[in-house]
């Protein structure tokens, strides 16, 4: 269960990533190729959060 929501995070970061690039001032209209790297980017910024999370939590040392 854990991974799924994992999975949903990730693709939500994806799709927010490329909303936030549409509307960003001074946009262009974009193509599909240009929406599906974009989308890519942001599985990829996803995955570095998903990855990174616990990178400085503090050990308990037990």
């Amino acid at each position: 269960m854990h991974h799924a929501i994992e999975a949903v995070f990730v693709l939500f970061i994806g799709c927010l990533f490329v909303y936030l690039m549409k509307i960003r001032p001074g946009a262009k209209p974009m193509t599909k190729p240009k929406m599906i790297g974009y989308f890519v980017l942001g599985i990829v910024i996803g995955v570095i959060f998903i990855s990174t999370d616990g990178i400085y939590a503090p050990t308990t040392g037990l």
